[in-house]
């Protein structure tokens, strides 16, 4: 049998003719070996390796002590052509008056590449998407769970999807606040009090803070679920209110159904300015009224290419949709579901390799509802003499004179019916109100209404009220509903 066994300072071989040990120092003059062998065929080993063995303990510790002693590189390549095992173990303590035979060794540590990377618990801005479709953002399993979060799905590096839901129960001691991308803000499990006025959520934006770690120019909300008391007659959200504080941009007031709307907030970089956004929802009194809400707020970063246009309140990557007015649903009445002091733009991404037009179409509804209702286009009034004719309502129309979308209208840049191009005469219209969608004055049906101006974006504009405002009052005969459209960007 043939070994050989290294300890960093002298070589112990054994093979058939007996062992062997052997230690250069050569911090010694004439550099010195300590050589000792020992024949297994020999009758006197026992003898000879007790009357060495005082000698060669004094030099093995001479040797484990001295800092720069080595082993002769020719013999260990020497060693190395006698099929021998090298094993290396752990280096002895430096410390010349602790026995070599006492000393406890210290487990070997062997590196890997995964010892020397740590992992933040919370990644920031790294979203995900469940099997449930829900979003969230990638985490060790073990931090989203003391986060408060759900593990749902699974990320790189062993990461968990960690979906986060934030819930208050709307009162002053409960004041939530949310720092990590992708939270949803659900509404109390149990139904509002009748004392309730009031529920909020701050939302806090700061570059410093681990969870984040980059600056934030936009937030975007999600309303997966919106559901509040409705305006009143005058489309005014006089008894339950949406409000949002902190934005750079008009935020309108919202109320009603808003189930599938969003809204873009824009705030400055997070790295200079550190912003509190606070969301408010404000409750007036009311009898059996359904309150309900589940609104995801995605935090966007300033060099993120996600980020919408400046002062667009609604942004549509896609090619094909339906953007609608805050409010406006499929449901079968008359009641307004116009919302007063609306004021905002809808922004389309220019989708790169088409020809650059968009194409807006009436929404196909399945009840009596309007999919365009934007206040009731009127005749112009006639004052005398010989006789003052009134202004008289047209509903079922669009709008028939410039004038009828003074109060409430939807802008179109360069509007223009898809089945008559703009070269024709008198085509081109911007302001769209009345009962149908239709660049043709007074007309009786609606139609697709296309643009290439570009960067493609709506605006939308209504007054405070449905009947107050003169000299051009709007009317309320089948109550105004707001707009839903198809479009196409292509």
């Amino acid at each position: 049998m043939e070994g050989h066994w290294s300890f960093r300072h002298f070589v112990l071989r054994l093979n058939k003719n007996g062992w062997m040990l052997r230690c250069r120092l050569h911090s010694l003059p004439n550099d010195y070996d300590l050589l000792a062998k020992n024949s297994l065929h020999s009758v006197g080993l026992f003898k000879m390796f007790n009357k060495y063995f005082s000698f060669f303990g004094l030099f093995l510790v001479t040797c484990f002590c001295q800092t720069v002693q080595t082993c002769d590189d020719n013999d260990w390549q020497e060693d190395l052509t006698h099929d021998s095992v090298i094993t290396e173990a752990p280096r002895f303590p430096f410390n010349p008056w602790l026995p070599y035979y006492s000393y406890t060794p210290m487990p070997v540590q062997y590196p890997t590449a995964l010892s020397t990377r740590t992992y933040p618990a919370f990644v920031p801005f790294t979203s995900c998407t469940t099997p449930n479709k829900e979003m969230g953002i990638c985490a060790e399993s073990g931090a989203c769970i003391r986060g408060g979060g759900r593990a749902s799905g699974t990320c790189d590096l062993g990461r968990v999807c960690c979906v986060n839901i934030v819930s208050n129960t709307c009162d002053d001691e409960d004041r939530q606040v949310v720092t990590l991308d992708n939270t949803y803000w659900l509404s109390p499990t149990t139904s509002l009090s009748s004392t309730t006025s009031s529920c909020s959520l701050t939302v806090k934006l700061d570059a410093t803070l681990p969870e984040q770690g980059k600056a934030v120019c936009q937030v975007r909300l999600n309303f997966v679920l919106f559901t509040i008391v409705q305006p009143n007659s005058e489309s005014v959200c006089d008894t339950d209110t949406f409000d949002v504080a902190g934005a750079s941009n008009k935020i309108p007031t919202i109320c009603g159904d808003n189930e599938g709307q969003h809204m873009y907030l824009n705030v400055p970089s997070s790295a200079t300015s550190p912003t509190d956004l606070q969301l408010s929802f404000n409750f007036g009194t009311t009898s059996n009224s359904i309150r309900a809400w589940n609104i995801l707020i995605s935090m966007i970063p300033c060099d993120s290419a996600n980020l919408a246009p400046l002062d667009c309140l609604q942004y549509f990557t896609a090619r094909t949709g339906t953007v609608r007015s805050f409010n406006w649903r499929d449901v079968a009445g008359t009641r307004t579901r116009q919302l007063a002091n609306q004021d905002y733009s809808i922004c389309f991404k220019t989708m790169p390799g088409f020809t650059k037009t968009l194409c807006l179409t009436p929404c196909t509804v399945t009840s009596t509802q309007l999919p365009f209702s934007i206040s009731v286009a009127s005749t112009l009034a006639v004052p005398g003499p010989p006789v003052a004719v009134p202004a008289a309502p047209r509903p079922g129309r669009s709008q028939i004179a410039p004038l009828n979308c003074n109060n409430d209208f939807l802008v179109i840049p360069g509007g223009y019916n898809s089945a008559k191009p703009p070269s024709v005469n008198d085509m081109a219209y911007d302001r769209y109100c009345g009962e149908r969608l239709n660049a043709l004055p007074s007309s009786l049906s609606s139609t697709t209404v296309c643009t290439t101006a570009t960067p493609f974006r709506l605006l939308y504009r209504t007054n405070g009220d449905e009947t107050i405002t003169t000299p051009t009052p709007d009317s309320r005969i089948n109550g105004n509903r707001g707009f839903c459209l198809s479009f196409r960007n292509q």
